[in-house]
């Protein structure tokens, strides 16, 4: 039982009261964009003609406003509506990306609930334009899951803590590693997204091979991040580029490649009040990858790996490092029952998220950051990991301890 009683689900929503200036502006034109009874007639019309409401309350973040779609028999759906691009933030997705984007994650969400147990809220109608769309903007309507993401009550939790609390660390851990393992089992023919697309939101892609998805996307998605400054930005993708021409060819027998998703972590999972994941939502970050690509560390879960070869004296950096240490072992763990009965031993191990090419590939997460520091850091880890073998990997990051 719970000792401490947090606001949830939409009881919790703030109505962007957060937000100041630019943005509250920027909320307030668009609830006048939108033609609400265009859309509860929509939703009425998918329930024989129910009669609907929508909630006071919203939330709100960078790219969707959410309201609560009250159904007179007592069923809640959730409408999320795709807010115009942010001034610079989004100043470089052409509508047609937009499109794109949530065409990928609807079409994600259907693929994942069909083939796994993962959790994902059902979509019941979408409209990806503006033009003929009697709405006014691009939006879902999906089944609303009464909870609040294991951000938000991590954050009330009482306490000093980063991430999850440690009454719960373990259980969430294993639910996330679960929704890991099930991702990496789907296995798509090409590297890339579930809808097909001549390019990608970095503008590469599909790849038939990882040595063609290491060899480009790279490249790409320094253009993606710094358009026509990323020659000035190339230092640690050549450093990448060295390392990549040594990984050796997958011999795992495995067909095709398994699904990550790159926005799993505390934000974008629905939990109750002891952190038992109701749902995972956010899907738009999910693509098929080279078998190392799939280890990665969720953020905001108070876990880190250390860049290799650099060795840290903070306290609160080891805290981390030993917590990333201990979810790899329950990764491991959850992934070897699940391949009990299957021909191919476990997708995930221990010592796989701290491969020479796992580590590699997370340089590129951590160069998404765009911070000097980081790719400094990231930059001598890479040139450290060139000389370096699997055994003195797993000595340095303590992987068998």
């Amino acid at each position: 039982m719970v000792d401490w009683f947090p606001q949830v689900g939409s009881d919790a929503w703030t109505g962007g009261e957060e937000y100041q200036e630019e943005y509250a502006l920027r909320i307030k034109h668009f609830q006048q964009a939108f033609v609400s009874s265009a859309l509860l007639a929509k939703a009425s019309s998918l329930r024989h003609n129910i009669r609907c409401n929508l909630s006071d309350k919203f939330s709100v973040g960078n790219f969707n406003y959410v309201k609560k779609v009250i159904f007179e028999d007592g069923v809640e759906w959730i409408a999320r509506l795709r807010m115009p691009p942010i001034e610079g933030a989004e100043a470089n997705l052409e509508k047609e990306q937009i499109v794109y984007e949530m065409q990928s994650e609807i079409a994600t969400m259907e693929f994942v609930r069909r083939h796994t147990n993962i959790p994902v809220p059902k979509v019941h109608a979408y409209e990806f334009r503006e033009n003929n769309n009697p709405v006014g903007v691009p939006y879902s309507l999906m089944d609303y899951v009464h909870g609040s993401t294991a951000e938000e009550l991590s954050n009330s939790y009482p306490g000093d803590h980063e991430g999850i609390p440690e009454k719960y660390a373990d259980k969430f851990m294993r639910q996330v590693a679960q929704i890991m393992v099930q991702l990496a089992a789907l296995r798509l023919p090409k590297i890339g997204s579930i809808v097909p697309m001549e390019k990608d939101s970095t503008e590469s892609g599909p790849y038939k091979t990882a040595s063609e998805f290491y060899q480009d996307y790279p490249i790409a998605l320094a253009k993606t991040l710094y358009s026509d400054n990323w020659v000035n930005k190339r230092q640690i993708l050549n450093a990448f580029l060295d390392l990549a021409a040594t990984f050796p060819q997958s011999s795992s027998g495995r067909d095709g490649f398994g699904l990550a998703n790159y926005d799993l972590g505390p934000n974008n999972f629905i939990v109750d009040a002891e952190f038992n994941v109701l749902a995972v939502i956010d899907w738009d970050s999910v693509i098929a990858v080279p078998d190392a690509a799939l280890h990665r560390f969720p953020f905001l879960m108070g876990m880190d790996c250390a860049a290799p070869g650099i060795v840290s004296k903070h306290s609160a950096k080891l805290k981390r490092e030993r917590l990333a240490l201990r979810f790899a072992n329950i990764v491991e763990q959850v992934a070897r029952k699940e391949s009990l009965e299957k021909p191919y031993g476990p997708v995930l191990t221990k010592l796989g998220f701290y491969s020479k090419e796992a580590l590699a590939f997370r340089a590129l997460v951590y160069y998404k950051m765009k911070q000097d520091f980081v790719d400094d850091e990231w930059l001598r880890g890479l040139r450290w990991l060139g000389g370096k073998n699997d055994d003195e990997l797993a000595r340095f990051y303590n992987v068998h301890s």
